[in-house]
């Protein structure tokens, strides 16, 4: 698995439900061969889950991705992300 797809704290995990998802397709291919069709399916339902866990942690580097050049832009643009944090966090106060 390449480490930029998931963010650094990540990896770890990453790597897990990556050879997760490898060993899950390779039980089930092999239980197919095997004509044992309900657990070549279970093993295609774990597949999915170990998928599943591994998509939301590279959406999560996906969106820092897009903050971090959101943050640059600004900053390019002269104005403080402190600024907007603050702002934001006034704002949600308020509305309780």
């Amino acid at each position: 698995m390449k480490p930029e797809l998931v963010l650094p704290n990540d990896f770890e995990k990453a790597s897990a439900l990556n050879e997760c998802c490898l060993s899950c397709l390779n039980r089930a291919r092999l239980e197919l061969s095997r004509d044992n069709i309900d657990d070549a399916d279970r093993w295609v339902t774990e597949y999915h889950r170990c998928k599943r866990d591994l998509d939301k942690l590279i959406s999560k580097r996906k969106q820092y991705n897009k903050m971090l050049l959101l943050s640059k832009d600004l900053k390019r643009k002269g104005i403080k992300v402190e600024v907007i944090k603050k702002l934001t966090a006034t704002n949600s106060e308020n509305k309780k």
